[in-house]
């Protein structure tokens, strides 16, 4: 009895939070089409079926990742994959905006993404805006083995919080950290962004206040002529006064680094598909269809 009286306490320990995966493997059928060899999907995800957007352009796989959740929450832990065997095309995207809610103070939210490029390959990941709420804390991993034949296309939009509500900048963390090998480990390069939200003086910032929702693409065309591709982005941003842009060649590779700013996302958007069928064009293929959301 004594014992029961001066043991301490059981303390019950929250078990690991598994991580919400959707992984998935390319390859080619029997009719030289991409198709999906392989694929797992725990919940909130799920995979579309492979669709062919363009008639012209059968052998290039359209696929759409659906989340069932309301967004991000503190916890939350998405590991998203894709491994493209030699001579296979992707282009990846969502169906809509991915939210990134409020978080109590220590805590934060991850996505992974692991992409994996082989011989010949194209992988175009085009997802939809990133909206970081107030207080939202997330943390961003991206690793990319690419071939020295391969192509990618990686964009992503993050819009800094509820606009329409005054919600700017009033996020805590967002951190981004992208690594590109050879697929022999080799680094080739490596980025990243830190943005603070409510820590730093953002929301006072005349060009932020102005231009607050960011774009970064990633582009790496081993046979395009990306001088060109440089001048034609230079031409675009003239059209559009409320957006801002600029590009940086990337090291070890034929790519480029752009960052772009804009009041609104559909100048963003249309700066992003701009590129990607410039891309394209510099490859001989056929320019982005319709991409239906």
């Amino acid at each position: 009895m004594l014992a029961e009286l001066i043991a301490p306490p059981i303390t019950k320990l929250n078990p690991p939070v598994s991580p919400q995966q959707l992984t998935l493997e390319m390859g080619l059928d029997q009719f030289g089409r991409s198709f999906v060899y392989r694929q797992y999907a725990t919940y909130p995800f799920r995979l579309s079926r492979p669709l062919r957007l363009d008639p012209t352009d059968a052998h290039r796989a359209y696929l759409y990742i659906m989340n069932s959740s309301p967004g991000l929450l503190a916890g939350d832990r998405f590991q998203i994959g894709a491994k493209l065997r030699d001579r296979t095309s992707l282009y990846l995207t969502d169906q809509s905006a991915s939210k990134v809610h409020l978080m109590p103070f220590g805590q934060f939210a991850r996505i992974r993404y692991d992409f994996e490029i082989g011989a010949g390959s194209s992988l175009e990941f085009v997802p939809e805006p990133l909206i970081l709420y107030r207080d939202a804390n997330l943390e961003q991993t991206i690793q990319i083995a690419i071939a020295p034949t391969g192509n990618l296309f990686l964009s992503e939009i993050m819009i800094p919080g509820r606009l329409a509500r005054g919600e700017c900048f009033h996020f805590r963390q967002y951190f981004s950290r992208l690594k590109v090998c050879n697929t022999d480990g080799d680094l080739v390069f490596t980025d990243a962004m830190r943005l603070l939200g409510k820590a730093e003086p953002l929301t006072n910032n005349p060009i932020f206040t102005s231009q607050p929702i960011l774009a970064s693409i990633i582009l790496v065309a081993p046979e395009g002529d990306l001088q060109s591709l440089e001048r034609d982005l230079e031409g675009f941003v003239q059209i559009y006064p409320e957006l801002t842009a600029a590009c940086s060649t990337l090291p070890n590779c034929n790519g480029l680094l752009m960052r772009a700013m804009s009041s609104n996302v559909p100048s963003l958007k249309a700066y992003i598909n701009y590129a990607l069928t410039r891309m394209r064009h510099l490859n001989a293929q056929p320019p982005l269809p319709e991409i239906y959301k």
